[in-house]
């Protein structure tokens, strides 16, 4: 994907114009993306500029937030058209306490949930004891905590530990947001096991931790 294409889309968001954003996602579409690939190839790549933007001044807090909003608008026009039967796994999924964004998010939950996973959606501000009951009322092993503040990316590590401390080592704990995208190390050091990316990234990365925890691999 051209990285033109992807300004243009991170342009419509911060002129919060959702009109233009879809006619950017539909002439991608016209030159011969598919459905499959237009999350990842376009809609990160201008999700990563604005995150990028927040993180360096560019834009303001509130110019950020209204261009999620932009976003979240056409998130429907990128999310992969999958539609699988029932994997019968649940994931827990939130966002982290002290972070309102969800565009990230809500996108990675539809991709699941197209996909068959079970998907307990928690919203956003999810205060880490919220995480820990909800994965103890499903039996869920897997857990992705999301966060585009860098601030609040660190203190996902509350998470862990308060699984730690209730016994649930093994649970797998997925991070996603523009923080580890950026520094990979950082989700290591909150007690991530690994990093989610994107749509196609979710639904690759839980298609492996899956049949790691089938195998008996996952630690």
């Amino acid at each position: 994907m051209a990285t033109e294409d992807a300004l243009r889309l991170y342009q419509a968001f911060v002129g919060q114009d959702p009109a233009e954003a879809i006619r950017v996602i539909e002439s991608v579409r016209a030159s011969g993306v598919t459905q499959a690939q237009l999350f990842d190839t376009l809609y990160v790549p201008a999700m990563a500029l604005l995150g990028g933007a927040w993180a360096n001044g560019e834009v303001d807090e509130f110019a950020f937030t209204q261009a999620s909003v932009t976003a979240e608008q056409v998130g429907s026009f990128v999310v992969p058209p999958v539609g699988r039967q029932d994997t019968g796994v649940t994931v827990v999924v939130g966002v982290m306490q002290r972070d309102r964004h969800t565009v990230g998010k809500d996108i990675i939950a539809a991709a699941l949930k197209e996909s068959g996973y079970r998907v307990n959606d928690l919203g956003l501000d999810v205060r880490p004891a919220d995480f820990l009951e909800r994965i103890e009322e499903t039996g869920a092993r897997i857990v992705i905590v999301c966060a585009e503040m860098l601030a609040v990316a660190h203190s996902v590590v509350r998470v862990r530990e308060m699984l730690t401390t209730a016994g649930h080592d093994d649970i797998v704990v997925l991070v996603a947001g523009s923080p580890f995208n950026a520094e990979p190390s950082l989700a290591r050091e909150v007690g991530a096991n690994g990093i989610v990316h994107g749509a196609e990234s979710a639904l690759r990365v839980l298609g492996k931790v899956v049949a790691d925890l089938e195998g008996g691999e996952v630690r």
